[in-house]
């Protein structure tokens, strides 16, 4: 199985249930939750709930209309009755700007986990024009289960290098998203392909879309790795309906979007946050910087 549904109602949440979708979320990797309410406080208290912290408050800078409602000071959501959030869709507001981010077709395989200090993991919520659109998850612990014992053993030990180049994987036409891009473009960081999430779930960091380098002699394993992971029996494909909400760990998966005419990201929306699921040495960090953060020349 590539993923889990779980049953959960935003309406009735509590702080123990958001304890319980964390530690499946770790076993399981991605978890679907069905057709839940679509106001934003709702989707922030469950992502502050697992780990007491949104990872991306400092660009969650838009309230649901799509109009700037820029925090300069995080607030826990269970104590509000509403919550900023980072929109993923083209839809533009009445100044004519893009109120979302990666607003063309094209997002090709990725993990928002590019650097090992990152948040490891990732919500989102689909709100309006998601009908009959899809975003795909490889699920890297089913493949790792399944792989071969020779391709397995190739595996021990090796490590690749990476930077991040967001320009392989997708579209970007917002000066603003492109301007973030290049102040937060990340160093080369190291990663071992064979990974293990804090719940003890193996799988595996092979993302190929940023800039690769498999380190060590064996010199086919990177085509080798590539033609095995990319099988659909280790892909699901989520078929939005509004206010189905999907979270990832970005350790041991990436995702995707079919490549679609611009024009359908122009009326489809979707809220995001991310935050830390294994590495949770950062939460401090997150709790740190989200406070002290200026926001308002966002």
């Amino acid at each position: 199985m590539t993923h889990k549904v779980i049953n959960l109602d935003l309406d009735n949440l509590t702080h123990d249930a958001c304890q319980d979708v964390l530690e499946i979320l770790k076993k399981e990797l991605v978890v679907v939750i069905k057709k839940q309410p679509t106001e934003s406080y709702k989707f922030a208290r469950l992502i502050h709930g697992m780990n007491h912290t949104i990872a991306n408050f400092q660009q969650c800078v838009w309230n649901e209309k799509g109009d700037y409602d820029i925090w300069d000071q995080y607030k826990d959501p269970w104590e509000c009755d509403q919550f900023p959030v980072q929109r993923v869709t083209a839809q533009k507001n009445s100044d004519d700007d893009y109120t979302g981010i990666f607003p063309r077709g094209k997002l090709d395989w990725h993990a928002n986990l590019n650097g090992p200090n990152r948040a490891d993991g990732v919500a989102l919520q689909g709100i309006r024009g998601v009908e009959g659109t899809v975003t795909s998850w490889l699920n890297t612990a089913v493949a790792y289960e399944k792989m071969p014992d020779d391709l397995k053993q190739r595996l021990s030990g090796v490590h690749c290098s990476y930077r991040y180049n967001m320009h392989n994987w997708a579209d970007i036409d917002n000066p603003d998203q492109l301007e973030f891009v290049r102040k937060t473009d990340a160093p080369v960081y190291h990663m071992y392909i064979e990974q293990q999430n804090n719940a003890g779930t193996k799988g595996l960091y092979f993302y190929d879309n940023n800039e690769l380098e498999v380190k060590g002699k064996d010199t086919e394993l990177y085509d080798d790795l590539k033609e095995y992971l990319f099988q659909e029996e280790f892909i699901y494909h989520h078929e939005w309906e509004v206010g189905d909400i999907v979270l990832s760990d970005q350790l041991l998966t990436l995702h995707r979007r079919p490549v679609r005419p611009d024009e359908v990201f122009e009326k489809r929306l979707l809220h995001r946050y991310t935050f830390p699921i294994s590495n949770t040495g950062m939460v401090k960090k997150f709790i740190e910087e989200r406070n002290v953060i200026s926001r308002k020349n966002i």
